[in-house]
């Protein structure tokens, strides 16, 4: 029996006391053209009333799963806009946690955690918002006549990454953690090796997701880079006028991003998918990573 067919997402799969996510995203996809300058302004009137600040952006480009040819390498678009195209346009809330943002073919909804120590809003929450914004923009688009097919619905959370004592309160440490603490793919390096300690990594890796009857659907992709963040002070205590500025602690930004093709484009299928791009983010977040990271973040049964 094919994973997803044994596996339903209840919305509040592995949970953790202190999840490292400091931003997710939840995004559905339209074909080129969808959405034009009436339908921007129809939107624009519903939302701005909860998300004030608004600016412009270039156009994100569009996201394709093909499953009958093999991806050559890393590819990469040029997009030229031209002076009646259309842009993407941010609406953000006033604590600029909620970012909505709306392009031509794209409809996404960003958290992020902007102030330290934000509290994650969880799953559910963020899955109501994304499905009254993308309601919002079905009206709207049936107000003028226009099909909504939605061709991806997308997750992604983004986790900085630093291991349980490697905090570098005076600067920048001589390499950044061993990935093999955080990601359990990797074997820690050998007490006789004669390479030393890897200065950083990088990694990236793809899943296929499979439907109901074992056909690919979509495509889970982790993303895992070295990154950098402020030395937190080690003591309240220091955190003077005259104290010396933080340093800088390596860290990994962990990411993962599920894309899935809904079977039918209403509101419905499109949640649907969203929530099997959830559940394959999040278990496979749990499957990746370390027990000693799950003791860290608190895992809960």
């Amino acid at each position: 029996m094919p994973p997803a067919a044994r596996r339903q997402s209840s919305h509040q799969l592995v949970s953790y006391e202190r999840p490292p996510v400091a931003e997710v995203v939840l995004a559905a996809q339209f074909p080129p053209d969808t959405i034009d300058l009436e339908v921007y302004g129809r939107f624009a009137s519903e939302v701005s009333a909860d998300l004030p600040r608004r600016s412009r952006q270039p156009v994100v480009p569009r996201n394709e799963e093909k499953f009958d040819e093999r991806q050559a390498g890393a590819s990469f678009e040029i997009r030229l806009e031209g002076p009646t195209d259309l842009p993407r346009v941010v609406f953000e809330s006033d604590d600029r946690q909620e970012v909505v943002q709306l392009q031509p073919h794209r409809l996404t909804l960003n958290w992020r955690a902007v102030v330290v120590g934000a509290e994650y809003p969880r799953y559910p929450a963020l899955r109501k918002r994304f499905r009254e914004l993308l309601k919002l923009l079905f009206a709207a688009l049936d107000d003028v006549g226009q099909d909504h097919p939605v061709e991806l619905s997308e997750v992604t959370y983004v986790n900085p990454i630093e291991f349980p004592g490697e905090d570098a309160a005076d600067g920048v440490g001589p390499t950044h953690p061993d990935l093999a603490n955080i990601i359990n793919r990797f074997q820690k390096r050998p007490a006789a090796a004669f390479l030393p300690e890897a200065e950083d990594a990088h990694l990236q890796v793809r899943w296929r997701i499979p439907d109901a009857a074992g056909l690919p659907a979509g495509r889970l992709y982790l993303s895992v880079e070295p990154a950098m963040r402020p030395s937190r002070l080690k003591s309240p205590a220091l955190a003077t006028p005259d104290a010396p500025p933080p340093g800088l602690t390596p860290i990994y930004l962990v990411k993962l991003t599920a894309r899935v093709m809904p079977n039918g484009g209403t509101v419905d299928r499109a949640m649907k998918a969203l929530d099997v791009g959830h559940e394959w983010v999040v278990s496979g977040f749990d499957d990746l990573t370390t027990a000693e990271m799950h003791r860290h973040w608190g895992r809960q049964k």
